[in-house]
């Protein structure tokens, strides 16, 4: 059995791992799984780990904008937040920099924190899920 791109066994929190590369031939599944999310219609807060963007996946880029485009009020409205987890205290500083320029420019509908455990991972998205409640 494979495992599922995007892991909502715990929904409304869900958890995402990026892979090295998005294949070409994979791009769609991606995309879908992303919108099975949305299409569920209820709050959720995600959790994401792997690295920090996938090689080699331009299809998949020019994808996923797209669809972050035509979603992005769907976002706004059920997605409570983000928080990514990175061990490497240097890696999460420069992770934490550059969602800071993301938060700051709009790029991103919901808010976003970098933290260094699944722990503080879990106790971020509890809060922002009571926050939406």
């Amino acid at each position: 059995m494979t495992q599922p791109i995007i892991d909502d066994s715990n929904f409304p929190i869900v958890n995402f791992v990026m892979p090295e590369q998005i294949k070409d031939t994979e791009t769609e599944q991606h995309i879908a799984a992303w919108q099975a999310i949305l299409d569920k219609q209820q709050p959720y807060v995600l959790i994401f780990s792997g690295v920090e963007l996938p090689k080699n996946s331009a299809a998949f880029f020019r994808e996923y904008k797209k669809w972050n485009k035509r979603t992005r009020s769907q976002q706004e409205k059920y997605c409570c937040g983000a928080v990514r987890v990175e061990t490497d205290e240097a890696k999460r500083k420069s992770l934490w920099r550059k969602a800071f320029r993301y938060l700051t420019s709009s790029a991103i509908p919901y808010p976003y924190r970098v933290v260094a455990t699944q722990q503080e991972a879990q106790s971020q998205a509890t809060s922002w899920l009571k926050q939406n409640e």
